[in-house]
Parts: C-alpha cells; sequence; structure tokens
C-alpha cells in the first residue's frame, strides 16, 4: 500500500469535525503517530473525540534515497496544494465540505500545514487550498521549525558526503536552512495572516509545543524557533524531537496536553456557533416569516384580528 496520500483512521455518523494529521521529515502517515503498536489517533484520540472524522496526509519526506529514481524534488507549496487538493475532492465526495478542521503537524509537516494558510490566503476563490485553509478553525504544531532548524548545516555536509554514493532531496535540505527564502515568505506571511483572522468571525486558534529534550545529544527545535510569541499559546511537552509524537497511553502528559486543546478548539467553535443561532429566530405570520432578535423589536406583519 502506498505510504503517500489520506489515509481515515476514523468516522462517526454525527461527525462535528475533520481532524488531519501530517508528519514531518523522514516521518510517515502511520509510523510518526505510532508508539508500541499503538496508532494514538486511531486507538486513542478516537475514543476521546468519538465525533470526529481522523484522517493522514502522507508526502515524501525523505532527504536520502538509496535510488536516485525515487528523489522527489518538491517544495512546501507543492505538498500544501496536493494535501488540499486530496482533502477537498473527500470532503466534497462525502458531501462535508463546510465542515471545521483542526490540523496537528509534526516538524516539517507543521510547515506544510502552515503554507495551506498562507497559500490559501493568496488563492482565488474554488481553488482546494483557499477551500481548505478557510475551514481550518485550529492548528497544533509539534516542535515545528519555523525559523529552520541549526542541524541544516551539518545536513549540508551529510549530503555532501552521500552525494558520492546516492542522492539526496536537495530542495528539502535548503528549506531547512536558517535563511531559505521559502521559509523567510511562510515566517513572515503564516503570522500575519493568523492575526488578521482573528480580528474577524474566521477565528484560528493556534498551539505551539515545543521539545524539552534534546533528541541524542542535539536540540533539534529550540522553543524559540518553534512558535510565534503572541500569535498562539506556546506550551512544552517533555520529550525529544522524535517522540513528541508519539503516544501509546491515554495518561501520558504529552498526549492529554493534545487532546485537551484539541478539544478546547472544537468547544469553542460549538459555543461560538450556539451563541450565533441562539441570538435569532422566526415565526410565521399568514405565510411571512418574521426574524425576532431577543434584544431587538418584535415585528409583526399583517395581523387581522377577527372579533
Amino acid at each position: 500500500m502506498s505510504q503517500y496520500g489520506l489515509i481515515q483512521w476514523h468516522e462517526d455518523e454525527k461527525a462535528e469535525v475533520d481532524i488531519l494529521f501530517v508528519h514531518g521529515l523522514r516521518g510517515g502517515r502511520v509510523s510518526t503517530w505510532t508508539k508500541n503498536e499503538v496508532i494514538w489517533p486511531k486507538e486513542l484520540l478516537a475514543k476521546d473525540i468519538p465525533k470526529s472524522r481522523i484522517l493522514s496526509f502522507g508526502y515524501d519526506s525523505g532527504i536520502i534515497h538509496s535510488d536516485s529514481a525515487e528523489v522527489t524534488q518538491g517544495s512546501l507549496a507543492d505538498d500544501a496544494r496536493q494535501l488540499c487538493s486530496l482533502l477537498d475532492d473527500r470532503r466534497k465526495e462525502t458531501h462535508t465540505k463546510d465542515r471545521p478542521i483542526v490540523v496537528v503537524g509534526h516538524s516539517m509537516g507543521g510547515l506544510v500545514l502552515a503554507q495551506v494558510i498562507y497559500g490559501g490566503n493568496q488563492a482565488t476563490d474554488g481553488d482546494s487550498i483557499k477551500s481548505i485553509s478557510q475551514k481550518i478553525i485550529g492548528m497544533v504544531f509539534l516542535g515545528t521549525p519555523f525559523y529552520g532548524s541549526k542541524i541544516a548545516g551539518w545536513a549540508d555536509v551529510a549530503r555532501r558526503i552521500f552525494n558520492l554514493v546516492q542522492r539526496t532531496d536537495q530542495t528539502t535540505l535548503r528549506n531547512l536552512t536558517l535563511d531559505s527564502k521559502e521559509l523567510k515568505d511562510l515566517r513572515f506571511g503564516f503570522p500575519e495572516i493568523v492575526r488578521q483572522r482573528n480580528q474577524t468571525a474566521d477565528k484560528l486558534a493556534v498551539v505551539f509545543f515545543f521539545e524539552q529534550k534534546a533528541t541524542g545529544k542535539v536540540w533539534i527545535v529550540k522553543e524559540e524557533d518553534a512558535s510565534y510569541p503572541g500569535v498562539g499559546e506556546i506550551l512544552p511537552i517533555r520529550e525529544n524531537h522524535i517522540n513528541i509524537c508519539k503516544y501509546d497511553d491515554e495518561e501520558d502528559n504529552g498526549y492529554k496536553s493534545i487532546r485537551a486543546k484539541i478539544k478546547q478548539v472544537i468547544e469553542a467553535t460549538r459555543n461560538a456557533e450556539q451563541k450565533e443561532n441562539s441570538g435569532n429566530y422566526g415565526i410565521t405570520v399568514h405565510g411571512k416569516v418574521v426574524n425576532l432578535t431577543q434584544h431587538g423589536d418584535i415585528r409583526i406583519e399583517n395581523q387581522t384580528n377577527n372579533f
């Protein structure tokens, strides 16, 4: 079975939200979220948030391949567009295109999701990326290198060595350097779009989780590189870069933190919709529907009194 594209782990017949997971560099749409054979979005989160559809997106995130024919010279923009095309098609086929979306991204997967918001803001009406970005109500980032990762310099050295025997994805390595143009555009564009949306009714809740442990002896993505102060909540998880996205126990503090934030976003959206709908109702008077507001005047048209 292909490791790329969308895979669905759960869908309740009364689902109220789509929850989408996107893996990071050299990860997989299943392996990234698996610990001790437990796929936590499928086996833990589906029980805790049953009224949902849970999906995972896979893309070519490898930087080293033994076969040169397998090398993909892609970009964040390409991955974001492919993700949105597949998800938009799925939502149209299942008549769920208006359902809100919460996304969870690990490492470079978070950059792909941020690119959805950035690219969707620039796209024209009707484009898949715009349709999906407009329906995203919450974003959870796990160790996402918005400012690049200082290990990218070491990756350049590794690339030169590996290029002697096998090819690497040059584009991905360039995108992870601190001064890459694509990352710079995203770095400044994404937070500004979030701020703009949060001044409107289309609010976007954002949570940045950062790792508190080194991977081996290396800090992959430090707190200051994994967040935007003033754009969203910034929280620690006591794991390293690899394990920040892997859980096998619903009592694990990292899992509980992620689950709580997803639930908060869904509940806030539900409350906002209820508040919006509770202020207006209608009655029919002689074939005409009259809108009434809780704090407004009652208007009745064509009333006839017979004595």
